[in-house]
């Protein structure tokens, strides 16, 4: 997996967004640094010592923002999460039906992980570590103000007679499934083409999985 070009300034641009202006300059520091010591030793393995000798902020101030290295994996992941959700919500918007809904899902998707390929390793590495832990609670608070939108215009779907009437649990791994599959494989090096190449291809899969 190559870093595209672009990638450094937009994750600084990510995390200037969770923590704005010259107050928040430390928090960035460390996050920025953090996101490939936790990629490359995992969240448990990495060590405050690491953090601080990589970001060059004292252990005082990474205690002082983030209580914890689980709070610096939590703030790292939630700053991911939510740009990753301003995309969605972004491309979903405006979309005319639940078929164009999904397109933009998978198109929004693909592009944000094809733009920032570190971060979206951490958030594949680490979402199970903050579903399990003192941040899952959050977590699932986020990821229903995220697919709140979506799943209301997929329920119009299924009223217009558009989409199959499927257990409402079965229907993100059938919308997402495979474009997560896949990012996820081009992601570890096991696929070539840059997952915004398949994107038609994806969303096609994705809608037929779902239609009626």
């Amino acid at each position: 997996m190559k870093r595209p070009r672009g990638s450094t300034s937009r994750l600084a641009a990510v995390l200037e967004l969770a923590s704005p202006g010259e107050r928040g300059a430390s928090r960035r520091a460390v996050l920025m640094h953090a996101l490939p010591c936790f990629n490359a030793r995992g969240i448990e393995a990495a060590t405050i010592e690491d953090l601080r000798q990589r970001s060059g902020q004292s252990v005082g101030t990474i205690y002082h923002h983030f209580r914890n290295k689980e709070g610096v994996a939590a703030a790292l992941f939630f700053a991911g999460f939510d740009d990753q959700s301003r995309a969605i919500a972004e491309r979903t918007a405006d979309a005319p039906d639940a078929q164009a809904v999904v397109a933009a899902l998978v198109a929004a998707y693909v592009e944000w992980v094809s733009a920032l390929p570190e971060l979206a390793a951490f958030l594949f590495l680490a979402r199970e570590t903050i579903a399990q832990g003192p941040y899952g609670a959050e977590l699932a608070r986020r990821l229903e103000a995220r697919y709140a939108p979506i799943d209301a215009r997929l329920a119009e779907g299924v009223r217009a007679g558009l989409i199959a009437e499927l257990p409402a649990e079965l229907i993100p791994a059938l919308v997402l499934g495979g474009t997560e599959s896949y990012c996820r494989a081009w992601l570890a090096g096991r696929r070539r083409a840059r997952p915004t190449a398949h994107a038609g291809l994806l969303a096609e899969a994705a809608w037929r999985g779902i239609a009626a």
